[in-house]
């Protein structure tokens, strides 16, 4: 492993910031599409993470949903009203707990989820086609290293 020079290393790490403040416009931006999005049967890409983060698990709560999906557990709450009106997911009390309540995805639910996973996985696979393997795993660690400095600000 080579070490940079220290105006290198700065160099580096403010092209890394710039990129990285880029990165949280663009989610912003998808975002506020989302608003203009809405309408019957249109998922939001909150809908789609909490949906994804719900597709790891059998069931599960709202919490762990938030959590898994990394969205406020009051956004959840709505999102979850939403997505059970379409027809995209179930909500049951827990037996052992009636306090409670687990979601699971209906079949509906799982077809959407599906389609979802196949789409960004596309978008993934053609966006990242050129980037070695080892590339991806090193940005994946700068990622979390990165998250882990903005939970303890």
């Amino acid at each position: 492993m080579s070490v940079a020079a220290p105006g290198e290393r700065a160099s580096a790490l403010a092209a890394m910031r710039e990129e990285f403040g880029a990165l949280l416009g663009a989610e912003r931006r998808l975002r506020s599409r989302d608003q203009h999005r809405k309408g019957e049967g249109v998922l939001t890409s909150a809908h789609v993470r909490a949906l994804f983060a719900l597709g790891n698990h059998e069931e599960a709560t709202a919490g762990q949903i938030a959590e898994s999906a990394r969205l406020s557990p009051g956004a959840v709450t709505g999102m979850l009203d939403e997505l059970e009106e379409a027809g995209i997911i179930g909500r049951v009390r827990c037996q052992d707990d009636r306090r409670r309540v687990l979601v699971h995805l209906t079949e509906e639910g799982s077809k959407v989820l599906d389609r979802k996973r196949k789409v960004w996985a596309g978008r993934w696979d053609e966006a990242l086609a050129d980037v070695p393997e080892r590339d991806l795993a090193v940005a994946g660690e700068v990622m979390r290293r990165i998250a882990a400095m903005l939970d303890e600000i």
